[in-house]
């Protein structure tokens, strides 16, 4: 028993305190500059060749005997679900092949397909199921809602993306580019780079860079605000 009155006050306001911490949640920032590996951060589906941190780049080489197909570089920084968040990538584009920023998601009345995604690459966006680890197919129950948009850029500057709860507002190099809605994307489960692979049949390599990636508005718990740091800080 704790009979001593300043000690059960004490008590009760590390309670609450407690309680409090938890139940808060931060928007959380995120940034990458790709100067390091970061293992903690990234996961790389597919074909580990595809995919390399070099002299302040994350870099992609695909070469056509490797027959790499939308390969997927996974982020794993922050835990799925995704509901609300901005991402900002810098120079970013490819040459004969085609790198873009995914947004997936599984649906359960569909759990034997592969998870559905928008590729928005540095020209076009595009709606597509893939495994990640080179496989990829068209769909059959689902619509897509993305707009059927080319532009004549292979590689942007910088390309800015919001989510929110299936609306997306898409930006290249400061210009506003795009928005659609899709009401089944209440949520995000998977983030990352995708490559498609060689899109020039005389060509047998080819080659994508991302300088900098950022990802801002998530709102994640204080374990998960403090897990994230420190793998940052162990980093330096």
């Amino acid at each position: 028993m704790l009979n001593n009155k300043p000690t059960r006050i004490l008590l009760k306001i590390l309670v609450v305190v407690y309680v409090t911490i938890n139940c808060l949640v931060f928007a959380a920032t995120w940034h990458d500059d790709f100067d390091t590996e970061n293992p903690d951060a990234w996961h790389s589906v597919g074909d580990n060749r595809v995919w390399k941190v070099d002299d302040g780049f994350l870099r992609v080489e695909v070469n056509r005997d490797w027959k790499a197909q939308y390969d997927l570089y996974q982020l794993i920084a922050f835990p799925a679900p995704y509901r609300d968040f901005t991402v900002k990538i810098k120079n970013f584009g490819g040459d004969k092949m085609r790198l873009g920023f995914c947004v997936g998601r599984h649906f359960p009345d569909t759990l034997e397909e592969d998870p559905f995604f928008y590729i928005f690459f540095p020209d076009e966006i595009r709606a597509r199921r893939f495994d990640g680890d080179g496989s990829s197919h068209p769909f059959q129950y689902r619509l897509s809602r993305e707009p059927r948009v080319r532009w004549h850029t292979d590689v942007l500057k910088e390309m800015e993306l919001h989510f929110n709860s299936g609306n997306f507002l898409l930006f290249a190099d400061g210009e506003f580019r795009s928005k659609f809605q899709d009401r089944n994307f209440n949520r995000i489960e998977i983030l990352g780079f995708v490559v498609e692979g060689i899109n020039i049949a005389n060509e047998w390599v080819g080659e994508g860079w991302v300088d900098s990636f950022t990802i801002s508005g998530l709102n994640v718990s204080p374990e998960i605000k403090v897990t994230s740091t420190w793998a940052q800080l162990k980093r330096r």
